[in-house]
């Protein structure tokens, strides 16, 4: 397999690592806690997904949709359940709070889902991809010989439409400008008349949406277990970390830097070394915090 067709199966899987990301690093940089529940957050989405193209049936894209309403509700209910009476408490306790949540969720998702792997699979899973073509686009031979599936265009499509969607909600409306001057200085925020309470309310509701979908996502990509969103957490850290915590247009970088940095070294490292392709992200992690601990876009969370 050549390099470009690695460098394909890293944007793609950066893809939906900075969906995710972006609703971690608004949790960090809003509401000043580190979520690690948050994967489970996307193992809820893809689960409520794959549960209503199947039992429905209904075509993907209205599945995904119910995906990302799900993830929002979820979303904002664990937050007022768990974290909201303690928000006064300090990052410590919301910290520990989101780990035992994590462990809890991932255990009752477990119980009710089994241990196997589900995908959305043609042939032969437990479930079906609807509402996509299964057309294979490519291969190409362009500067090599290289595949594109119609998966892999519906993952960096929603990346895209995302991001399009996120620099609009930040730059020309009135929420998006109250998320970052909370991000800024809440109690600045608060003076000027800002409703910190709903705007808190709605970076959960925003970031579990982003949580359901890239959820779904990873699903059509590979498939989705009850440890799913536990084996991604630490890719979506990474990610957030390096972009610069708090700020979304770095995590999206981040995302695509571990994307790419995962896949290349999947496909490129000796083989008896191939398996620690899925410590990377780790490995870059503790690089970044002890180079450049601020992250690669650090100035600009406070000048966006």
């Amino acid at each position: 397999m050549g390099l470009l067709q690695n460098v394909i199966f890293g944007l793609v899987t950066g893809s939906y690592i900075a969906i995710a990301a972006i609703g971690f690093t608004l949790i960090y940089g809003i509401v000043n806690m580190i979520n690690f529940a948050y994967g489970e957050y996307l193992t809820v989405g893809a689960f409520v997904g794959l549960l209503t193209a199947v039992t429905l049936p209904l075509p993907l894209p209205v599945a995904v949709l119910v995906a990302m309403v799900g993830g929002g509700v979820a979303s904002l209910v664990l937050a007022r359940l768990f974290f909201t009476p303690i928000n006064h408490t300090g990052p410590v306790p919301m910290l520990l709070t989101s780990i035992g949540l994590g462990i809890a969720l991932r255990n009752l998702i477990r119980l009710a889902a089994g241990r196997n792997a589900r995908y959305f699979d043609t042939e032969t899973a437990t479930f079906r991809l609807t509402g996509v073509p299964d057309v294979p686009v490519g291969p190409f031979d362009l500067l090599g010989d290289f595949f594109v599936t119609s998966e892999h265009l519906v993952v960096v499509g929603c990346a895209v439409a995302v991001f399009l969607l996120l620099h609009g909600l930040l730059t020309r409306t009135d929420v998006g400008i109250a998320m970052r001057a909370m991000g800024d200085d809440e109690d600045l925020a608060r003076v000027r008349g800002v409703d910190t309470q709903w705007i808190r309310d709605s970076v959960w509701v925003l970031a579990g949406v982003l949580a359901g979908l890239a959820g779904v996502l990873i699903a059509i990509q590979t498939n989705v277990s009850a440890g799913t969103g536990y084996s991604h957490i630490l890719q979506i850290l990474a990610a957030a970390i390096l972009g610069g915590a708090g700020s979304p247009y770095g995590a999206i970088a981040g995302s695509y830097i571990i994307g790419l940095v995962l896949s290349l070294s999947t496909a490129f490292l000796p083989g008896g070394m191939a398996e620690l392709s899925s410590a990377m992200a780790f490995l870059i992690l503790v690089v970044v915090l002890l180079v450049k601990p601020s992250g690669l876009a650090a100035r600009e969370v406070r000048e966006a």
